[in-house]
């Protein structure tokens, strides 16, 4: 225990200062886990599962090939240091779906159907803070019911060929970081860079699309994929399987290594990858007589230049006290587009997340988390004329960064309480064009309440993997 706490002391040290280097650190809310699983968890404990008593229908259906998957997430929280103002913010997110496995159900080998149900509720803590990241990710500003999954995936040859296709959101199967939902704040969970740059649809706004998946090994995989790029699709819910809103597509290819308990000691996920998007984007700063907007007003100009970038992401197990699940995971990221004339010009993560840090509580978590976010040129000299436009004397930095602590506290299976910390360095005013001011560094606080059905019933969270 001793070697473990002070690996884990040493690398929480040295990430603070990480962060404030000048130069970049380099190396879901939660989709259907039955389409791309993080890394494997302890499994729930029927004896301590609150609602194993009732769970003989759910047991019955999942025997037949059907999975009830659902969960409710809550985020409470609040800055007392720094923003534009303080307050408190409550926003959260329930899920309901299914996945069937139609080779039992009907025959079909190989074949499996997809179906989710969302709904946020709920209000920001942007609004005091002003930034564009969100520190509370289940809060969505455009709160529906939604339509976030009706897919169809097929097998063959065993599971070495994958295709999945329908309307999916492409953040939840492209640079997807494997702890990024175990976070509280927004930067992970989808990957913000290829949403908000690279036009990959994040959860739950599903678009229309589709994934090829080739596993030459159990281990090695390459994947490609087209989604439709539908900038209104934010403001449907999802249930109009029209295209007319569709600007154009956006091309994912990724290419990774990925392991779990069952085949190493030491769990690991290794991605690279790149897109490419040839839907029009409007310029972030300039009006359609290439003048400040900020200043001068007008439409934005509209830029119709096809462009693309790339990603790698990882997590390593480093060390295992025991034969359990338990284990302490090193993480990280990058991201840029190669044009970086829109939102972000890089992002990048350094973290640790420990599974059961304690013996006593093997079903707990606790991660740490630095996320480097630099905007473009344009889109922080927009920021800054509208603050000079204001009157302002203090002006936003284009290097930004969010230094996040959790801890998941699990009293029950399928019950987690995440109090949280969160520190904002640079926030922007992207939520706040009304600022006087550029927003001082933040200090957030805060706790997440999660609700899993799958664990509260003591049953599995994802179907059989298929072989």
């Amino acid at each position: 225990m001793r070697k473990r706490l002070a690996t884990l002391t040493t690398m929480l040290l040295a990430l603070p200062a990480a962060a404030h280097a000048e130069t970049a650190i380099i190396d879901n809310p939660a989709p259907p886990a039955a389409i791309a699983p993080i890394a494997s968890a302890p499994a729930p404990d029927a004896a301590r599962a609150p609602l194993a008593g009732i769970s003989a229908p759910f047991r019955s259906l999942f025997d037949a090939g059907i999975l009830i998957n659902s969960a409710f997430y809550d985020d409470f929280q609040g800055n007392p240091v720094g923003g534009l103002s303080h307050g408190t913010a409550n926003a959260g997110a329930g899920t309901i779906g299914a996945d069937a496995d139609l080779g039992t159900l009907a025959g079909i080998t190989g074949g499996r159907f997809h179906l989710l149900f969302t709904y946020e509720y709920g209000d920001t803590l942007q609004k005091n803070i002003g930034n564009f990241i969100k520190s509370q990710d289940w809060y969505l500003p455009f709160q529906k019911f939604q339509l976030a999954q009706l897919s169809y995936e097929q097998n063959f040859l065993g599971g070495v060929v994958n295709v999945l296709g329908g309307r999916i959101s492409a953040a939840t199967l492209f640079a997807r970081p494997t702890f990024g939902c175990q976070f509280i704040s927004g930067s992970q969970c989808p990957y913000d860079l290829p949403v908000f740059t690279g036009g990959f649809s994040g959860f739950p706004y599903a678009t229309w699309g589709g994934r090829l998946r080739i596993n030459p090994t159990d281990k090695i995989y390459v994947e490609s994929g087209i989604f439709s790029v539908d900038p209104n699709r934010k403001n449907l819910h999802g249930f109009n399987p029209s295209l007319k809103t569709a600007t154009g597509i956006v091309a994912p290819v990724e290419i990774g290594y990925e392991s779990d308990f069952t085949n190493d000691r030491y769990p690991r996920h290794y991605k690279i990858g790149a897109w490419y998007n040839n839907a029009p984007f409007t310029d972030p700063l300039l009006n359609t007589q290439r003048r400040s907007r900020a200043l001068f007003g007008g439409a934005p100009l509209a830029r119709t230049s096809d462009r693309g970038g790339v990603y790698a992401l990882f997590d390593q197990a480093i060390y295992r006290p025991d034969a359990s699940h338990r284990a302490l995971y090193v993480l990280g990221s990058f991201a840029m587009p190669f044009d970086r004339r829109e939102l972000f010009g890089f992002q990048n993560t350094l973290g640790v997340y420990d599974v059961g840090p304690f013996a006593a509580r093997p079903h707990d978590s606790m991660g740490l988390m630095v996320t480097q976010l630099i905007l473009t040129h344009a889109e922080t000299e927009f920021l800054n004329d509208l603050l000079r436009k204001n009157g302002s004397k203090t002006f936003v930095n284009r290097n930004q960064y969010n230094i996040e602590v959790n801890y998941g506290f699990q009293p029950v299976p399928g019950v987690t309480i995440s109090p949280n910390a969160e520190y904002i360095i640079h926030p922007d005013t992207t939520q706040r064009p009304d600022a006087r001011v550029a927003p001082r560094d933040t200090l957030v606080l805060g706790v997440r309440l999660t609700l899993q059905l799958s664990d509260l019933l003591s049953l599995p969270s994802t179907l059989p993997r298929y072989h």
